[in-house]
């Protein structure tokens, strides 16, 4: 087996990386994975890997993810800003704008939802 490579950027940290498609994002680094580190795949510790996730208010859960990225992708780490992954991710608009109080309600919407499948779930065991 292969000496493991330490990883260059630690958890936690915000980047500047080149996606495959060229395009450049900042993001915040939240997975640490070497290349191959999959259930029965040859593990190769001498490539270290990243997964970042990148604010965006496309999605729900408030964040793009971004894997497989190498120490090659990273273009730039910004010196001493480190985030807290998950941690309010309604912050993200810099603006208090009504697109971030429609994404409360839609949480609370899901919730409720959520909450009704599980009621009818149990009342479909409780009768059988």
């Amino acid at each position: 087996m292969a000496k493991k490579k330490k990883h260059t950027y630690k958890i936690g940290q915000t980047v500047k990386f080149k996606f495959f498609d060229g395009s450049i994002h900042k993001g915040t680094i939240a997975e640490l994975t070497y290349m191959g580190d999959v259930v029965g795949d040859k593990t190769y510790y001498d490539c270290p890997q990243y997964t970042i996730h990148v604010p965006s208010d496309r999605y729900p859960r408030g964040y793009m993810i971004y894997g497989s990225m190498t120490d090659e992708r990273i273009k730039q780490a910004m010196k001493c800003e480190q985030q807290s992954l998950f941690t309010n991710m309604e912050k993200i608009p810099a603006n208090n704008s009504k697109r971030g109080s429609n994404k409360n309600a839609k949480t609370k919407k899901s919730i409720s939802e959520l909450d009704m499948a599980i009621q009818k779930q149990k009342k479909f065991i409780n009768n059988h």
